[in-house]
């Protein structure tokens, strides 16, 4: 009876081992048939990879042109330091209206840094009052600065301004040339 049982295992054994070799065969011939469609789905893949990379080139071209065309124009912000005077050519929009209004007068103070940078403009306006704006260096709506004059002092804040009145409040040295 011994000889019974293990010539059953033995046949259970080689029908396990006889599924998996047929399933492997099916598989395997399965792959064959997906690799045989793969290439022509890769090559229009491939296609549209191409197409779209080209695109992005023609996008970026142009961006660089439009960067060299705005470098070449005048600069929006020159150069300026406190004590210089400057205009600044601010945008106010009032309604569906939009005007630009010059403001000129000492610039007093920097503070902030990187994008949030500001900076204090002081003038002397009607009845000898003082007038300050702090402006956002970096602000769209400044349409341009423009420097009238380069001021020579010693310090970085000129807080000390506020104090003075009539023409002395707008009198800073002027930076030699």
């Amino acid at each position: 009876m011994a000889d019974k049982d293990q010539d059953t295992t033995k046949q259970d054994d080689t029908a396990q081992q006889d599924e998996p070799v047929d399933e492997s065969i099916v598989e395997a011939s399965a792959q064959e048939e997906e690799a045989a469609e793969a290439p022509a789905v890769e090559t229009e893949e491939e296609k549209l990879v191409e197409v779209i990379e080209e695109k992005a080139e023609e996008e970026s071209k142009a961006a660089e042109e439009e960067l060299k065309k705005v470098s070449e124009e005048e600069p929006k912000i020159p150069e300026f330091r406190v004590g210089d005077t400057i205009r600044v050519f601010y945008k106010i929009i009032e309604g569906e209206k939009m005007r630009i209004q010059p403001f000129e007068g000492i610039v007093i103070s920097f503070r902030g840094s990187g994008v949030s940078k500001t900076f204090t403009v002081r003038r002397i306006g009607a009845d000898q009052v003082g007038v300050e704006r702090i402006l956002p260096l970096f602000s769209p709506n400044i349409e341009k600065i423009k420097v009238v004059k380069h001021g020579n002092v010693r310090r970085a804040k000129l807080f000390y301004l506020r104090n003075k009145v009539g023409r002395e409040a707008m009198r800073v040295r002027e930076a030699k040339k």
